[in-house]
């Protein structure tokens, strides 16, 4: 069966997703993932999670609130990003602003977008907030069974993980919100969504395209 534009696009978004779920997961539970000491050497997950201390347990709390806020983000993302791919399209024949013009046509769509760069914005200050607030947290935390060089390496890096995701995620919402438009999170180039999807535009909008095609 021959996948259409909008199919591969949507594949393209949860194959991207799948692959991060990885690490968000790592990036987010830093106490129980990042090296620490036990007496008899490098302790174990079940070791790093049933720690015991108030600071442990701070840790551990912190780690599942960070998970759900990135969590959230993510499929406030998918969400946004399904609806970009269902009502809008990319059209490299025409400038990447066509849409600013072309979506005061439709007024709801306008709205919706607006509200999804909203939600999606909104989502993306909470998980940076918490991920600092877990980086705190947590460090305090392993740091009383540090085990060296390899603590504090693994411990930067496995943050990284989902900062950086968070960094390209707020790039991504803040021209949104800017510029009124819906740049996708998840193609691999940047790319905005210039044009109302063929299938939920308007006829005269669809001739007029064909025409312009034609004159090219």
């Amino acid at each position: 069966m021959k996948l259409d534009v909008d199919n591969k696009q949507r594949l393209m978004t949860f194959l991207f997703m799948g692959l991060e779920f990885y690490k968000v997961i790592m990036g987010t539970f830093l106490v129980i993932f990042v090296p620490q000491k036990c007496e008899d050497g490098v302790c174990n997950m079940t070791d790093n999670f049933f720690n015991g201390t108030i600071l442990n347990s701070a840790g551990n709390i912190c780690n599942f609130v960070t998970f759900t806020s990135v969590g959230t983000l993510y499929f406030i993302e998918l969400k946004r990003e399904n609806w970009c791919i269902k009502y809008l399209d990319i059209d490299d024949s025409v400038s990447t602003n066509n849409l600013d013009e072309e979506i005061e046509r439709y007024p709801e769509y306008k709205k919706q977008m607006k509200k999804l760069n909203v939600y999606y914005i909104r989502a993306i200050y909470i998980s940076l907030l918490m991920m600092v607030m877990n980086f705190i947290v947590s460090g305090l935390s392993v740091y009383q069974s540090y085990a060296g060089t390899n603590t504090t390496t693994t411990f930067i890096s496995f943050f990284l993980l989902v900062y950086m995701k968070l960094y390209s995620a707020w790039n991504v919402g803040s021209l949104s919100i800017k510029d009124e438009r819906a740049n996708s999170a998840y193609l691999k180039e940047p790319k905005t969504y210039n044009t109302i999807d063929e299938d939920f535009k308007i006829e005269n909008d669809i001739e007029e395209s064909k025409i312009n095609i034609l004159n090219i």
